[in-house]
Order: structure tokens, then sequence, then C-alpha cells
């Protein structure tokens, strides 16, 4: 595909003419810019071997890993900031569950996955054994009044409400704030432990607990720059909660019913059989953690000294507490791909532009814009000689912002941060039959954010959100390659042009119009 690409290439620019299905004008490498490439990166990155990709995890790494090696592959010098690396380190404090002392154990079987943990107050190693006893859903009069020597298993979320409410993230924090007095409650009696079960299939707590708990594949970070921290939530005692499966499998063996939608009718006989188990947490702390971003450079010609920043964040949100792992095909596996894909076409070109031009994968995107935000206080490449910033988050599918043909930038027209970058890229969304809408409401939500509060001109293309956004829903096989393919080709083709010209990008704040 890519020497085909360069045939044609060579033979329009033979006759001065854009290659066959492109626009007057289009750059060298434009052509090189494919679906068939940007499928194939967005199918790995957003692949369930990655994890989700939550910073700092295997799956990340495995991505930034990836990355490097693409832009090895293609000769780009390496700029992470270490000598021949393309990978920048920034600190991270973590939060996680010892993965030899954390665990629970019934009928049989010792259970180290498929649960999440808020701490107690007390941080020190929990190990309970015992029997488990059922008590409802944590009311005072559904709790049996002997529990010395017993493990309490309390039932949180079943279904109910209005439709359309289980998944909400609302709901979620209700439930949490539920947990959260169920738990003082059993501390009040001695308790150390309580397991809730989530029966509920559809319950918010399945997401909501990559917010606020840990699980055994997925720790809690804090930051160690200037932004603000993700710290572990804390309750009275450790709270165990125990996704679908064997949340069925602990009740069912303490003698309850629980139905497909995850509804949980309590023992017959009002007494449940005994159920001999033991739950043990241990939460540890790891000071001297870190987190990578990848830079690599393609150097310029007459202006090599400054350059222009491709950027894009390759983490999401991990795996689920019940195993499903966030893909993240669209956030953002989809920019991440073009990301790469314009690195192909830049390395691909006949020659180099005038200016160089910096790739970027950044992490920590999805806890407050970390990785960009370490890059723009350590930038591998001065600051001062960077004119701007293009940034891909989000480009793979059509949404109420961005429908068909349509793709939403920030700053807009109506944004006073508006520059003549932004107007170029609206010039050539016209030549390749796209049309803009007003993202505004991202302007301070993806990495480019970090480049622009230190007075870089930026330019920010994104879909926005959609049904599937920070779901487990988000599969490749719904992003719409045709689109990243046009999305690629204006970011590059916007980025080709800053490079060329002979200012860099001016502010016009707001005007009223893309091109004017």
């Amino acid at each position: 595909m890519r020497a085909l690409s360069m045939i044609l290439l060579l033979a329009a620019n033979a006759f001065g003419q854009a290659a066959p299905g492109l626009p007057a004008g289009a750059p060298d490498g434009l052509a090189l810019i494919t679906r068939a490439e940007l499928k194939r990166h967005a199918e790995f990155l957003a692949s369930d071997a990655l994890g989700g990709r939550y910073t700092g995890t295997p799956g990340q790494v495995k991505a930034a890993e990836y990355i490097a090696k693409h832009f090895a592959k293609l000769r780009l010098q390496p700029l992470g900031g270490g000598k021949r690396s393309f990978l920048q380190q920034y600190p991270l404090e973590r939060t996680y569950l010892d993965p030899k002392g954390t665990s629970i154990a019934f009928g049989g079987k010792n259970h180290t996955t498929g649960f999440a943990v808020i701490p107690g107050k007390d941080s020190k190693p929990v190990r309970v054994s015992g029997s488990f006893v059922y008590c409802g859903t944590g009311n005072p009069e559904q709790v049996p009044k002997a529990l010395l020597g017993r493990i309490p298993v309390v039932v949180l979320g079943a279904p109910g409400g209005a439709a359309g409410d289980r998944g909400s993230m609302m709901r979620g924090n209700r439930l949490v704030q539920r947990a959260a007095a169920v738990s003082r409650d059993m501390a009040s009696r001695n308790m150390r432990v309580v397991v809730f079960a989530v029966t509920d299939p559809a319950s918010s707590l399945l997401d909501n607990m990559n917010y606020r708990a840990l699980l055994p594949e997925k720790h809690l970070l804090e930051y160690a720059g200037e932004r603000g921290p993700r710290r572990a939530e804390a309750h009275a005692i450790v709270s165990l909660l125990l996704a679908p499966k064997g949340s069925r499998a602990l009740l069912t063996a303490l003698g309850c019913k629980v139905d497909d939608a995850g509804v949980v009718t309590p023992p017959s006989s009002g007494k449940s059989p005994k159920v001999a188990g033991r739950v043990s947490v241990h939460v540890r702390e790891d000071k001297k953690f870190h987190a990578v971003n990848v830079c690599a450079v393609l150097r310029g010609t007459s202006r090599a000294t400054e350059a222009v920043v491709f950027s894009a964040h390759m983490d999401h949100m991990g795996t689920r507490m019940d195993g499903d792992p966030f893909n993240g095909a669209d956030d953002n596996a989809s920019g991440t791909a073009g990301l790469l894909t314009i690195a192909s076409a830049f390395a691909g070109a006949q020659s180099p532009p005038k200016r160089s031009i910096v790739f970027l994968a950044v992490s920590g995107e999805e806890l407050g814009l970390w990785g960009s935000h370490w890059y723009s206080e350590h930038p591998t490449w001065p600051l001062g000689q960077i004119v701007a910033d293009v940034n891909t988050d989000m480009i793979g599918r059509d949404t109420q912002l961005s429908p068909k043909g349509t793709v939403s930038v920030t700053p807009s027209k109506d944004h006073q941060q508006f520059s003549t970058l932004v107007r170029t890229a609206a010039e050539i969304a016209g030549k390749l039959g796209m049309t803009l809408s007003n993202g505004d409401t991202y302007y301070s939500r993806s990495d480019h954010f970090n480049f622009a509060r230190k007075g870089v001109p930026v330019v920010f293309f994104c879909d926005g959100e959609h049904a599937d956004y920070h779901k487990v829903t988000d599969h490749a096989d719904k992003l719409d390659f045709a689109k990243m393919e046009r999305i690629a080709r204006l970011a590059y083709w916007t980025g080709w042009q800053t490079a060329q010209a002979a200012g860099r990008p001016k502010t016009l704040g707001a005007t009223g119009s893309w091109t004017k």
C-alpha cells in the first residue's frame, strides 16, 4: 500500500497535480494517510490484550512500546528526554492491592480478581476468616445480631428505579454513599470487613468503581506535578464489592436465589446455610512509581529549530471489576492511530517540511491531562520554539456535535483564542469536503490545553461524546475509518502548511467566521 501510494504521489508531482482523489494543492505525503493503516493501529490499541490502557498498567506500557517501535521503524529521532529513548518518564505515587495478600475465598475457591476494594481508614492489612452471613440490603433490622466470627454480606444496588438509571454515574455515587453508611454501621458492630454483593449486571457500580476504588489489576494514582491527585477513598472498614458473577455464586451458596436481572430472593427458610471463607486485603503504596509519554521528531530543513507538535493521548480507563476492559476505541485509540499514521505520512513524504515535526503520545489524560502537563513543564523541545499543537482525541464516530462530514474544533471562531492556525484548518476542511462545528466545550478537556496555557496556538479535532463514551462498549468495530482518514488528513495538512509557512500562527480572537 505504501509503495503504491508513493508511486501515485510521484506521478502527480511530476505533472504538478494532486494525487488521484485529492484536491488541488494537497501536500506531499497526504495520500499516505490511509484508512487501512488507521484501522491496523486502532484495532491493536483497542484490543482486549491491552486491557484498557489505564495509565501505568502493563497494557498502557504495551501501547507506549508499540508507538515507540512505530517511530523507530519510521527512523524518527527519539525525543523522550534520555539518550536514544522515545520514552519520557514522569513521577507518580500509586496505591494498589498487593496481589499476594488480597483475595476472597468461599466454596473451596480463592478468588483473586472479580472485585473492587474501598480501603478502611485503618491502612493495616486485613485478614478475616469465618462464616459468611446474609445481611439483606444492610438495613439494621436485616442484620443478624450475632456477627462475631462472621463476615457480613450485603446486597448493594439491586435492580430498581427508573429505566436507564441503573447505569447512571449519579446512581453509582448514591450507592457508594449507601455502602459508606453500611460500613459505618458494621464498624460499630466490631466488624473489620463487609462484602457487598453487586448482582445487577447493568449496575453503575461496575463503572463507578474505576474512579473510586482499588481493583486487583488497577491502582489509583497521584500526580507528583502541580495538578490535583486521585486519592483512594476510605470507608470506616474495608468494603469489598464483589462483581455479579462472584456475587451470584456467594449468594446462591447462602441459600438465596438471584435472577438474570440480579434481583435477589432471600433464603426461603429465613436462615442461610453455613458458608465458611476468608477475606484478605492488603493495601500498599509506591511513592516512586512513574508513567511514560512517547516523543519523537522529524527534523525540518530551513526552520528546523522551530517545531509543530502533533499530540494524542494513548491511555484510557483500564479494566472493569467484572473483567470487561474499557477498550477506548474512539477515546482515544482513534486519535492515537491518527498520530501514528500522520507520522508515517511525514516520514514517507519526499522531503521534510521547513519546520521540524514533533510527535507526542501522552498518558494520564483521563486522570487530569497529566502527561501533557508534565511535558509542558518539562519539554524535550524548547517550548518557545513550538509554534503550534495539533491534537487529535476521539476522531472515529459520528455524533450530534460532529455528524457525517463534520468535525468539532476548538478554539472555534467564537473563542478568544481563535487563531490563524484554526483558520488554516477551516480552509483545508473546505477543500476536503468537510465542515467544522464549535467544540469549545472541550477547550480545557484534552491535551492541547496544556500547550494553550503556555501561549502555544492550538487546534483540537474531536467528534464529541456519544453513547459509548467511557463505556465498555467503545469497541473498534464501531469506528468509521473513512471519517478517521479525512480528519487525519485534515490534521496532517494543517500541520504541514503551518510547518511550511513563513510566519508563526497568530491569535485573532473571536471573529464569528471560520475563514475571515
